[in-house]
């Protein structure tokens, strides 16, 4: 399943419902998870915290997990962070 992200900026203020919405999503596929970056600006810790999140518990489920459409800027952040490598994106 393809979920494109429909915000600008996924922040501390838009976290937790980004959260519900991931783990919703989790508990109702069976096949795949691919999270759509194509409209998101700007991530920050709380927001790249529950990816992490998302993909370990894609990860106990044996349901892949990946991101796309991230822009040069975000994929910067993931990397400046450490995360990158973590979430399979690549520079």
């Amino acid at each position: 399943m393809i979920k494109k992200l429909e915000y600008d900026k996924v922040t501390i203020y838009e976290v937790e419902s980004l959260q519900k919405e991931l783990l919703e999503l989790i508990n109702a596929i069976e096949d795949e998870l691919v999270l759509d970056f194509s409209q998101v600006s700007k991530v920050d810790m709380t927001s790249i915290q529950i990816l992490i999140s998302a993909q370990k518990s894609c990860k106990e489920k044996a349901i892949p997990f990946s991101l796309i459409n991230l822009s040069t800027g975000l994929k910067e952040t993931l990397e400046s962070c450490g995360c990158s490598t973590i979430l399979g994106v690549q520079l």
